[in-house]
């Protein structure tokens, strides 16, 4: 297996990777005018663009060393369910952090019905 495999599932993602992206240039740019918010985007930002990486790669990796080593389907099916719930689990960080960025610091009265 080439590089193909990795250069596609990047490229399946490049929409978000864009977005993400958008957002730390967004984060940066408002920083000092909104530096708690803008902090906790970045954060996100951060963790959701090294998880498309690093589930990705590491997604790669076990199909090369699968296919490289004749090892059992059992073994390669537990290490990319593992590689999925981290993931999720980072998504969810990535996804708290940046429901935090948009609620920290606002005033306000809240109307209770």
């Amino acid at each position: 297996m080439n590089s193909s495999f990795l250069i596609q599932q990047i490229a399946f993602a490049g929409p978000v990777l864009v977005v993400y992206l958008v957002g730390m240039v967004l984060a940066v740019i408002f920083i000092k005018k909104y530096p708690v918010p803008a902090i906790l985007t970045l954060l996100a930002m951060i963790v959701l663009l090294g998880t498309i990486f690093g589930v990705t790669f590491v997604q790669t990796y076990l199909i090369r060393a699968r296919l490289g080593s004749g090892g059992s389907m059992a073994s390669y099916s537990t290490m990319t369910s593992m590689v999925s719930i981290i993931g999720s689990i980072m998504r969810a960080l990535g996804s708290g952090l940046l429901l935090a960025a948009v609620f920290v610091g606002r005033k306000g009265q809240t109307i209770a019905g």
